[in-house]
């Protein structure tokens, strides 16, 4: 007998706690993978209702759901499933321009490390020019931030993630705004002392690289997984990909 909607998000709620409680770590991700196969909307929805009643954050479920939706793919051994899409699908270009962001945060924080060690810089320095150049691919998250938001959540929601969703949301929010911290920084160079500048490129670097890679593998390994399982329909990815392309991908000038 098939198990009710009811005992799934129960079975789920009491997962998410055993997951906080540090229980047998094999065997929770052989639960999660047999759970996550069988969750339907509002489950997650339920499950987390019950968290919160019992005293655990919002922010501690969030958290939670993560890890049951990490540990069910990693079991499966589908965590790199979106890298094996062919190269026109729409999650493969996503997780493309990841790459590419991951590539300029290593610039980034490169070129801070050498600002950080002048004594002093002109504003026609090759630092200050490569940061701006680093700076202006990193404004084309934004067009990437809409994608995903605009095509890829809106799916994702009415499968019942999402609370996963709005934290995803949440992370694209702070990260936008570090961004254009780091910009109207760079504008400013000429208007704060050196000291000045150099401590806050520093905190804003230093914040915002672990921060995005942590998202991106977020996105990669858990929102992303669940997108491909949530529309297997092709002709639903074909009407997603009509729509990105009216966003356009990501502004890169390689």
């Amino acid at each position: 007998m098939k198990a009710s909607k009811k005992d799934i998000s129960s079975k789920l709620a009491g997962l998410l706690i055993q997951i906080h409680e540090g229980k047998n770590r094999p065997l929770i991700r052989r639960q999660a993978s047999q759970l996550l196969s069988r969750i339907r909307p509002n489950d997650i929805a339920k499950a987390e209702h019950r968290l919160l009643k019992s005293g655990f954050s919002a922010e501690q479920v969030q958290q939670l759901c993560t890890a049951f939706v990490l540990m069910g793919i990693m079991e499966t051994g589908k965590a790199d499933l979106v890298r094996r899409l062919p190269d026109n699908h729409i999650l493969r270009k996503v997780a493309a321009e990841h790459d590419l962001f991951r590539c300029f945060l290593a610039d980034l924080e490169e070129v801070a490390a050498e600002i950080d060690r002048q004594p002093s810089l002109s504003a026609a320095s090759p630092e200050l020019m490569r940061l701006s150049h680093i700076l202006e691919h990193l404004q084309g998250m934004a067009e990437h931030i809409a994608r995903e938001d605009d095509v890829i959540f809106p799916m994702l929601k009415k499968q019942g993630w999402e609370s996963l969703c709005r934290s995803i949301e949440k992370e694209h929010l702070y990260l936008q705004i570090t961004i254009e911290d780091l910009l109207k920084l760079r504008m400013a160079f000429q208007n704060i002392s050196f000291g000045v500048f150099k401590n806050q490129l520093t905190s804003l670097v230093r914040y915002i690289g672990p921060a995005m890679r942590e998202h991106l593998f977020r996105e990669e390994y858990v929102l992303f997984a669940l997108a491909l399982a949530a529309a297997q329909d092709p002709s639903l990815w074909e009407a997603m990909k009509t729509v990105c392309r009216e966003i356009d991908y990501c502004g890169f000038h390689v």
